[in-house]
């Protein structure tokens, strides 16, 4: 073993990496919040069905950018939001009538469009506010603008805050009657001051999760350059044994295991019982008579 690497790992702890949360783009307003929507310009290439022919935009709209709504568009980064100012760029006619591209083999045409999408694209680093929804010993989840789930997990929370459990005996007859179907809060947590957390909470984006059209955000309340401080510690059990102990823990280990060699005789310890079984001569046995019942 290089000594380089026995003086790193003497101690016992698997190195780190700091976690820098970059720079985000997005502008703060006075709360220190960031403005995550943002408008954004594209072109697209389209197809309209022939029934949309006579009012090509409103077809534009109901077949491909209605759809796009309340859902991650890669493209724009971002959550689309609302759309507008819908232009066609395939020129128009002398008599200002849109032009589109038609084929023999599809009765569909086929056009290129702009518009302006209004998107929430939220970037690493970004100060976010979202309403406490639910609280539990491994994460917290945070609704963000009513809308888009947030959630920090137990190594972004500052180590010293903790969690309260609830008692089950919080949970009166009174409040299952009257908040029968309400979610019932599994505990909260406290900040280093004892002071319940609760409402809204402001965090930093740590990371940001799309799958398919969904997408949802990491936070963190810790603040950068301190990570390594929260999260916890994995021990190389191996190495933090010195060498007798380690050999002596191999020497129980190979004890507690047998090894049968194939030469090895088998022993039967099975009592041989004699088991009942049928003769030709029990046939022929005389049966016995009582006679000693009284006659008439």
């Amino acid at each position: 073993m290089p000594e380089q690497y026995h003086k790193n790992n003497m101690n016992g702890h698997k190195r780190r990496k700091q976690f820098i949360i970059p720079e985000s783009n997005n502008p703060i307003n006075k709360d220190g919040i960031s403005e995550c929507f943002q408008s954004f310009q594209t072109d697209m290439y389209v197809s309209l069905a022939p029934c949309h022919i006579s009012s090509p935009i409103n077809g534009i709209k109901a077949q491909h950018l209605d759809p796009l709504i309340m859902n991650y568009f890669p493209k724009a980064q971002g959550v689309v939001i609302a759309y507008s100012n819908i232009k066609l760029l395939d020129g128009k006619t002398e008599d200002n009538v849109p032009l589109a591209k038609i084929s023999d083999s599809s009765p569909f045409t086929f056009s290129w469009i702009s518009v302006d999408l209004l998107v929430w694209r939220p970037q690493l680093g970004d100060v976010l506010e979202g309403y406490i929804y639910m609280q539990t010993a491994s994460h917290m989840g945070l609704l963000v603008h009513d809308t888009f789930n947030a959630s920090i997990k137990k190594f972004n929370i500052p180590s010293d805050w903790k969690f309260i459990p609830s008692q089950i005996d919080e949970y009166g007859e009174d409040n299952e009657t009257e908040n029968s179907s309400q979610f019932k809060s599994l505990g909260h947590w406290v900040d280093e001051n004892e002071i319940k957390i609760e409402g809204k909470l402001k965090f930093n984006v740590k990371n940001i999760h799309s799958s398919g059209r969904f997408v949802s955000i990491e936070g963190t309340l810790i603040k950068p350059g301190t990570e390594e401080e929260n999260q916890p510690v994995f021990r190389n059990r191996r190495m933090s044994l010195s060498n007798d102990q380690f050999q002596a823990s191999q020497a129980s280990n190979s004890n507690n295991h047998k090894k049968f060699d194939d030469n090895d005789e088998i022993t039967n310890n099975d009592i041989s019982e004699e088991v009942p079984h049928y003769t030709e001569g029990s046939d022929n046995e005389e049966a016995i008579i009582n006679e000693s019942e009284d006659s008439d």
